[in-house]
């Protein structure tokens, strides 16, 4: 009787585990959908995918490091033609496109910067479930990278990462394996 009730409470306590395990891996996993959004800020011509991070030119940790992977994105695929437009989009309200513009470039010469005014900023933060937060000069937001693919002539939200489940091994699975 007593190796039983060892058993149940092993078996038990093994089962909260692994929902404790599963519970807190969540926010590693990339969330996979098929949204229509209106992304009028892209490109509509060239590559059929599009990487948008949203961010600021202050951030001194989640912003510099997505940036730096996705540059190290287009260092490991050299034919250009597969490189997917990649939009760095500036959420500090006292920002402009020129500043926007430069640090994007800072990480790579094709990469767009862009600051969208508060007024628009408020809508594509309301599309994109961006969650940001400023006063004054601190900022603070999610730090999700979106992967969009443009079918026919939209453009669909395809992909979301988190800032801990993104990686340079997993963009090249998912863009440049596709092309081969």
């Amino acid at each position: 009787m007593l190796n039983k009730n060892k058993y149940k409470v092993s078996i038990g306590f093994t089962l909260w585990l692994l929902l404790i395990i599963f519970i807190f891996s969540i926010p590693f996993i990339p969330l996979t959908l098929d949204k229509k959004l209106d992304a009028s800020f892209l490109d509509q011509e060239g590559n059929e995918n599009a990487l948008i991070f949203f961010g600021f030119r202050g951030c001194s940790d989640v912003c510099p490091m997505t940036l730096s992977k996705l540059r190290q994105l287009f260092d490991s695929q050299k034919n250009p033609s597969l490189w997917p437009q990649v939009v760095f989009v500036d959420i500090d309200a006292n920002s402009t496109s020129a500043q926007a513009s430069s640090f994007a470039k800072q990480f790579h010469a094709s990469f767009i910067g862009l600051h969208i005014p508060t007024e628009e900023l408020t809508e594509v933060s309301n599309k994109f479930g961006l969650n940001i937060k400023q006063e004054g000069n601190q900022i603070s937001h999610l730090g999700k990278t979106y992967l969009l693919r443009r079918k026919v002539n939209d453009w669909r939200l395809v992909k979301i990462y988190n800032p801990n489940s993104f990686s340079v091994e997993t963009l090249q699975r998912e863009l440049f394996a596709l092309n081969h």
